[in-house]
């Protein structure tokens, strides 16, 4: 019995820390778009893509749509460019990489409706198992927690070394082609979300992540103190 709940433990754990990554992408990338507005100032884009900083908002607004669901085409988003009215702001291979992009991020959306539903049923077989079920969601939340805390902190320490490195290497094994290697001769988005902007965007996912670490954290300490 101790063994089966302590796997349980283990799947719990991961699937509570992927709802909370792929929540806290979703907040990073969603709750703020003044957010972009500074990126965008940040890293000068307009000068690259001559385009008002107002039309470039209403282009990143279809963009995030597109790429939570909420809308059917990427190809149909114009702007006026270099003074020329309703110009297509994505040409084909950046649509087609986009198409990857969307399907990645809501193949993680479902994933993660399936992993809270898996919780539960964690939760529910720990009862059956006559676990003491407070006690279980505080070791989870803890220990559970604090190992992938840990585990975050190596891979946030290693990737912050050589962020170009790493962002190459996501993209060999989430994309099985190569339409991500744009070019800002051609390519507007490259242009749009530099290097600079993924790691701006990294650090700030980060910060929503940890606080829902921390948070949980907590929760398990104040459980096992209740339920002592």
């Amino acid at each position: 019995m101790k063994i089966l709940r302590f796997f349980l433990g283990i799947i719990l754990s991961f699937s509570l820390m992927f709802i909370v990554l792929v929540t806290s992408i979703e907040i990073a990338a969603y709750s703020d778009f003044s957010f972009y507005e500074k990126e965008y100032k940040k890293y000068a884009v307009t000068n690259y893509v001559d385009i008002s900083m107002s039309d470039l908002m209403n282009v990143t607004k279809d963009m995030m749509s597109y790429l939570k669901g909420d809308r059917e085409k990427l190809s149909d988003i114009k702007a006026n460019i270099a003074g020329i009215p309703d110009t297509a702001f994505f040409n084909d291979r950046e649509v087609a990489h986009m198409e990857d992009v969307r399907g990645l991020f809501v193949g993680a959306v479902y994933l993660r409706y399936i992993l809270i539903v898996v919780s539960i049923l964690c939760i529910i077989a720990v009862k059956l198992l006559r676990g003491k079920v407070f006690c279980f969601l505080s070791n989870v939340l803890i220990f559970g927690t604090l190992i992938t805390l840990a585990i975050t902190a190596v891979l946030v320490f290693l990737i912050s070394g050589d962020f170009e490195k790493y962002f190459i290497i996501f993209h060999h094994i989430f994309f099985n082609n190569d339409l991500w290697m744009l070019d800002p001769a051609t390519d507007n988005l490259i242009n749009i979300v530099p290097q600079g902007f993924f790691m701006d965007m990294s650090e700030r996912i980060m910060i929503v992540f940890s606080a829902f670490i921390l948070s949980m954290i907590g929760s398990g300490v104040v459980l096992k103190k209740i339920f002592k």
